[in-house]
């Protein structure tokens, strides 16, 4: 659970209420944090009339509401007073959003990663294929990190086999310098852009997956 904990909600007479960590001062606006990644939220209500209220509130912004039950799972209340056509474009975007390639379990997009480091014969014993093969697990789970690979991706290895940046691009260029795509003129950032595209394709076509998060309009 993150250290910044945000409870934000509803009391008697409709008057917004937040508490934050004391310890921790984050901006936020209007009761919200600017890190919602980091943020746990609580709606406080007291009557059957205030959930009626918020539940409403949420139905119109979203079109449906998420309750997960005591096992986990999530059941979706979905708004139909607009119309069919209103509901069944909220379930469709909502299911279609569960089914790239990000909700993969990681054992999954592993023996992918290893089956395309495979193709290229690289040296299972060597840090650099070690590095690789974390990169691309990252940038897998969060394909934004392949617009600056070595600005974001290089800090990160490095921070998880505690050596520096420097020493990250070093590795990658020995491994990388025995394969073929090094030998067509390709370097350390190309090669790794490369590998990714080729695991993802791998992904979509054995798990009849999308690649990314997508909309679908019905």
């Amino acid at each position: 659970m993150s250290q910044w904990i945000y409870f934000y909600g509803t009391i008697e007479g409709g008057e917004d209420m937040t508490f934050e960590n004391p310890d921790k001062k984050i901006p936020s606006s209007f009761g919200y944090s600017l890190y919602p990644d980091k943020e746990v939220g609580f709606y406080v209500v007291c009557s059957d009339r205030m959930i009626l209220d918020k539940i409403n509130s949420m139905m119109k912004n979203r079109g449906f509401v998420g309750i997960s039950d005591t096992a986990g799972r999530l059941h979706y209340m979905v708004d139909a007073r607009f119309g069919v056509h209103s509901a069944v474009n909220h379930i469709t975007k909502e299911a279609c959003r569960k089914m790239d390639y990000s909700s993969l379990s990681n054992s999954c997009v592993l023996e992918t990663v290893e089956e395309v480091l495979s193709r290229y014969e690289m040296d299972r014993g060597l840090l650099g294929t070690r590095i690789i093969r974390f990169i691309l697990m990252q940038s897998l789970r969060d394909p934004s990190l392949m617009t600056t690979v070595s600005k974001r991706l290089y800090p990160l290895a490095g921070r998880e086999f505690g050596i520096s940046g420097s020493q990250v691009e070093r590795n990658l260029r020995y491994t990388l310098s025995r394969i073929s795509l090094y030998d067509q003129g390709y370097r350390n950032v190309h090669i790794i852009l490369h590998l990714h595209d080729e695991v993802a394709a791998l992904l979509v076509q054995h798990f009849d997956c999308h690649p990314y998060s997508f909309e679908v309009s019905v």
